[in-house]
């Protein structure tokens, strides 16, 4: 399916509104009057078109573990709320696979 220029230019201003407005999907779509799958659709579009940068970490607050602060034994951890998502993060978390479940993760949130 082709689109104008107009739609494309359309979508991307809607686009890049959303990567700076701080809101959910789902209340920037309604503020819009737009549907979530039209946005999700025009974002992914836009990324491979290169014009959409690719989402950055900036939004995240940087977590240092040190190894002195868990009692030995213990197997308790932290809960990461993201949106309506809670990510359970045990001691020996796996770091990269963290990484990219929260990449795939904060589109959708």
């Amino acid at each position: 399916m082709r689109f104008t220029q107009e739609q494309c230019q359309q979508w991307s201003q809607l686009a890049e509104s959303f990567e700076g407005s701080g809101m959910t999907r789902r209340r920037y779509c309604e503020l819009k009057q737009i549907r979530i799958h039209q946005l999700d659709y025009w974002r992914k579009k836009l990324r491979r078109l290169n014009r959409l940068p690719q989402p950055s970490p900036k939004n995240w607050i940087p977590l240092q573990v040190r190894e002195d602060q868990w009692a030995p034994g213990q197997t308790s951890g932290i809960s990461l709320r993201i949106g309506r998502l809670t990510i359970e993060v045990k001691r020996g978390f796996d770091q990269d696979l963290l990484a990219e479940v929260i990449r795939v993760v904060d589109p959708l949130c």
